[in-house]
């Protein structure tokens, strides 16, 4: 197992801190509150994208990342086999991406990579499912996900990505100005996520229309992917993401996100925790601005000391 997918405190945190509703010495609880806070901070996700060949895996990473991190070809699919890619970044996190083959090529080989993404959903922290705009025919990619993914969701969140936006018809209304669809192709979007949602039981909030090469509604899937992260993960995809594309919102939820965690962590134990979650503060605030310190106090002030 990964040395960061410790059972509920990972890093093996759980045992410094057997029963954090029992702590009462400070030392103790700054010691906890460090340790998990530089684990955060550092944490390096790993993210599965699925989809079929062609629909554009690659360049929503690029774009979503901000850095050339996968192989583009618009002649013959890069993946035949899962292909892990190490993303370092300058804070010692990084993200591990791995590009997972997709189904739907012939039945003898959509058995193997079910068999494959069983093995590999219970690893990975977030599941990227890129469905195409224009793309139609998808029943086997309902079959491997019902059958391989859903079972596993509670740990590993799912966040379908509805590809190239700006190829749904009518293609040639695309708002190349302001990057945008047309009022038409607005409505065929929401029509498409209305029936890919059926088709795979899925929650609204499960599905972003983006578009990679127009750079459309990226900082909407960060968002989405932030909120559906637990807390503690919430941070790491706000660092690795490509500055532009995430919004103050999603970097508040992430830190909020972090005190959450905290908070649920130590129990009780919060009450002797406000001068060091005080720390978190400035640090937000020498980190992101005081917008985001602003969002962070106002978390604390809610706080029963």
């Amino acid at each position: 197992m990964d040395e960061n997918k410790a059972a509920d405190l990972p890093g093996g945190a759980e045992d410094a801190l057997p029963d954090p509703q029992d702590i009462s010495h400070k030392k103790e609880i700054r010691d906890f509150i460090q340790r998990e806070i530089k684990r955060i901070r550092t944490y390096t996700p790993k993210i599965g994208v699925f989809g079929t060949t062609g629909v554009g895996k690659s360049s929503l990473c690029n774009a979503l990342f901000g850095r050339e991190i996968a192989e583009v070809s618009d002649v013959a699919a890069c993946t035949r086999n899962p292909q892990e890619i190490l993303v370092t970044d300058d804070e010692g996190g990084g993200l591990i991406l791995v590009d997972v083959p997709g189904v739907g090529e012939n039945l003898e080989r959509d058995q193997e990579y079910i068999e494959l993404y069983q093995q590999l959903a219970p690893e990975l922290d977030l599941i990227l499912w890129a469905i195409k705009a224009d793309e139609r025919a998808y029943s086997s990619s309902v079959q491997a996900y019902r059958t391989a993914i859903r079972p596993h969701e509670d740990k590993c969140p799912v966040v379908f990505v509805i590809t190239q936006a700006d190829k749904i018809e009518p293609c040639r209304e695309w708002d190349v100005r302001r990057r945008q669809p047309s009022g038409r192709q607005a409505h065929n979007l929401e029509a498409k996520k209305q029936h890919v949602a059926k088709e795979f039981d899925l929650a609204s909030t499960q599905l972003v229309a983006v578009s990679a090469e127009e750079n459309y509604n990226l900082n909407l899937l960060v968002s989405t992917i932030v909120a559906v992260l637990p807390n503690d993960k919430k941070a790491s995809l706000v660092r690795e993401a490509k500055e532009e594309n995430v919004s103050d919102e999603a970097i508040a939820a992430s830190e909020t996100g972090i005190l959450d965690y905290l908070a649920e962590k130590i129990g009780a134990g919060i009450y002797h925790a406000r001068e060091f979650l005080i720390e978190f503060v400035a640090t937000a605030a020498n980190r992101y601005g005081s917008e985001i310190s602003k969002i962070v106090i106002d978390w604390l002030s809610k706080k029963r000391w």
